[in-house]
């Protein structure tokens, strides 16, 4: 469900409480230093100040984004007619809640953004797999401080971090810690706190929808339904249009039209402000042609 706002004399409360029913907020007509005020004062009221501040000083440590005033950063560079495939933005160790796009210019022939509301009991998440490291039988017990080294290098999650029975390993991983085996694998995916909601929710993380060709094709039949899909005039190959293609390595088989109940298709303005539950809510934007044009949309994480 939309809800859309205007920015003069916003209630945060009402906002906060819209989101608890699972709604994505619109709000129009917000300045970028009203967006960044809204979002940190929304991230507040959640207990999520810190990892808003956090993943904004992230993005110019790591390089993969650039700061956009206090809170937001770029989006992820992409050449014409590429297009991102339904995610939730980082994966179940980032466990980012709250995922907010603001809108400088969005001029280009196509570039609108797609949201999908994740069905938490389709019977597609049985097939579905996320791509994660785990501990191989074999090795050494870890000291404490090397146990948080481990974490850190290469994303573990205890308890979820030793190999299971049903995980199917894709290939071994050298470590840097001696006697530490490790292996990438395509595991079930565990399900995740909502902070919003207040209960566990199956959420279709990056390291899920954007390794799984499954998620390419239903993405590409939605936009062709939909007549949303810009071709290259001179023709094209489907892994030309999909940035992450190189990594989709696992095909999961599974009907991704069953996994979303409800859709939301939004050719975003100057001045608005999109928030929403990053759990519960997958994000995609259409591709969009060479024409003239500039699409400048910023993301803050929490």
């Amino acid at each position: 469900m939309l809800l859309t706002l205007g920015c003069s004399g916003l209630d945060v409360t009402a906002v906060i409480e819209a989101l608890s029913r699972d709604c994505v907020i619109l709000i129009r007509k917000v300045s970028p230093s009203g967006a960044d005020g809204l979002v940190h004062q929304i991230a507040g009221e959640l207990g999520l100040q810190k990892k808003l501040e956090l993943e904004a000083g992230f993005s110019d440590f790591l390089g993969h984004r650039r700061r956009i005033n206090n809170y937001f950063m770029s989006v992820n560079s992409r050449d014409d007619y590429q297009f991102v495939t339904p995610h939730s933005e980082g994966d179940r160790i980032s466990n980012m809640q709250l995922s907010c796009f603001y809108c400088f210019e969005n001029s280009k022939d196509g570039g609108e953004t797609i949201l999908l509301n994740i069905d938490d009991t389709s019977e597609a998440w049985g097939l579905l797999r996320e791509k994660t490291t785990k501990i191989l039988p074999g090795s050494k017990p870890l000291s404490r401080g090397m146990i948080t080294r481990a974490k850190a290098l290469y994303r573990l999650s205890s308890p979820d971090d030793y190999l299971e029975p049903d995980d199917q390993i894709v290939a071994q991983v050298k470590s840097e810690i001696p006697g530490l085996l490790l292996a990438i694998v395509m595991a079930r995916p565990k399900r995740s706190f909502s902070l919003l909601l207040g209960r566990d929710v199956n959420v279709l993380w990056d390291n899920i929808g954007s390794v799984d060709q499954s998620c390419l094709h239903f993405f590409v039949r939605m936009l062709q339904e939909r007549e949303l899909l810009k071709f290259p005039p001179d023709g094209f190959e489907l892994h030309q249009l999909d940035p992450v293609n190189a990594g989709r390595s696992w095909c999961s088989g599974a009907d991704y039209e069953k996994l979303f109940c409800d859709e939301i298709i939004l050719k975003l303005k100057p001045g608005d402000l999109v928030i929403l539950n990053n759990l519960t809510w997958a994000h995609a934007v259409n591709n969009w042609t060479s024409a003239p044009g500039t699409r400048r949309i910023a993301v803050a994480l929490a």
